[in-house]
């Protein structure tokens, strides 16, 4: 009989050799393919069909969500700009380019660089991984956490729709403002030191048009604070670092 534990730590090690095999031949880690990574595991258990049954209509409904998102650009509403916003709650300051002109130096990459593009990569790993644990003890919780998940991209949606929000690298572009004042799309800029032209993102998901204007709310936070919480009466300590990754996410 297999052992827990054994089966714990050896789908630890695949999924780790998978997705390091992926960013070092610079392949975008999407949904689709961690879903995939995990129907091994499913199967490798005896749960592939059940795993279909359960994981399909999320994976369509992500999809369709990814879709809406960037249909959600094509509207013709105007972005809102957030840094008169930014600037009242700071002290006249933008956060963005306070901590850019403090850790980031655009002719090499540093640590903090590849820490921060390793939590931007992780946006959609993280709470699918996160639902596969649940779906490994509980189906029902697993049902409830996805549900969740799907309504609070579906919400999010509809901000975008009718109150888009301009980030702050679009805001303060090259060519729109000087030099200082310059924000840096610092993962675009990192995932070309370390690949350049050739880092592969899939054309179903390339094709669904990502909307550049929904800079708020932040999913990147939301997901695995959402994750957090419906962790947090089942496995506790799993609860407590997701909500420190939240906090790295917001910084």
């Amino acid at each position: 009989m297999r052992r827990p534990g054994a089966l714990l730590v050896g789908s630890l090690i695949y999924l780790s050799v998978v997705f390091g095999v992926m960013l070092w031949r610079g392949i975008s880690i999407e949904p689709e393919w961690v879903v995939l990574a995990l129907l091994v595991i499913a199967i490798a258990m005896g749960r592939g069909l059940t795993f279909i049954a359960d994981w399909g209509p999320f994976i369509l409904l992500f999809f369709a969500y990814e879709a809406m998102r960037g249909f959600a650009s094509k509207t013709g509403f105007a972005p809102h700009d957030l840094s008169g916003l930014e600037q009242t709650v700071f002290a006249g300051t933008i956060p963005t380019l306070t901590l850019q002109h403090a850790f980031y130096h655009v002719e090499a990459v540093s640590p903090q660089d590849v820490i921060a593009m390793f939590f931007y990569f992780m946006h959609f790993p993280l709470p699918i991984l996160v639902g596969f644990l649940f779906w490994l003890r509980s189906r029902e919780h697993y049902h409830r956490f996805i549900a969740a998940l799907l309504l609070m991209a579906f919400l999010a949606f509809v901000t975008y729709l009718f109150w888009p929000s301009a980030p702050p690298w679009y805001q303060f572009q090259e060519g729109q403002v000087q030099g200082p004042l310059v924000v840096h799309k610092i993962l675009n800029e990192t995932v070309d030191k370390f690949w350049g032209p050739n880092y592969f993102v899939s054309p179903l998901y390339s094709h669904l048009n990502p909307n550049q204007f929904a800079a708020f709310p932040s999913l990147h936070a939301a997901f695995p604070a959402l994750a957090a919480v419906y962790a947090w009466n089942r496995y506790r300590l799993l609860a407590v670092g997701l909500i420190f990754w939240t906090a790295a996410v917001l910084l």
